[in-house]
């Protein structure tokens, strides 16, 4: 039998690489039950007050944190568990949620 030793650091690189992309996808899921939602709302409630790249992004911020606390602080609270395995815990998922509302809102203000 012929095996194919590869040097460590090339191991590692594969390793952590995998471990990335396991960690994207999952928090892939977290956020399209957030976004799609949140994109949604903010995009209604943008139409009824007027269209533009400002009222979205107040929208979006104010839209966003509100879907976090509907979906996963009342209707799915037992997904924080399934989250915490991957290392990732509730204050964490609620800091990148206002950091990401926040982001948008500041991008849009500029546009």
């Amino acid at each position: 039998m012929n095996f194919i030793f590869l040097p460590l650091p090339v191991y590692l690189k594969i390793t952590v690489h995998l471990g990335m992309a396991k960690n994207f996808r999952i928090f892939r899921i977290f956020y399209l039950k957030l976004l799609i939602p949140a994109v949604a709302f903010s995009l209604l409630m943008c139409f009824s007050l007027g269209f533009t790249a400002n009222n979205f992004g107040l929208c979006f911020l104010l839209f966003l944190p509100a879907m976090h606390f509907l979906i996963y602080e009342i209707r799915f609270k037992n997904e924080y568990y399934f989250y915490a395995h991957f290392g990732w815990s509730r204050k964490f998922l609620w800091m990148v949620t206002a950091l990401l509302s926040i982001s948008v809102n500041l991008i849009t203000k500029f546009l």
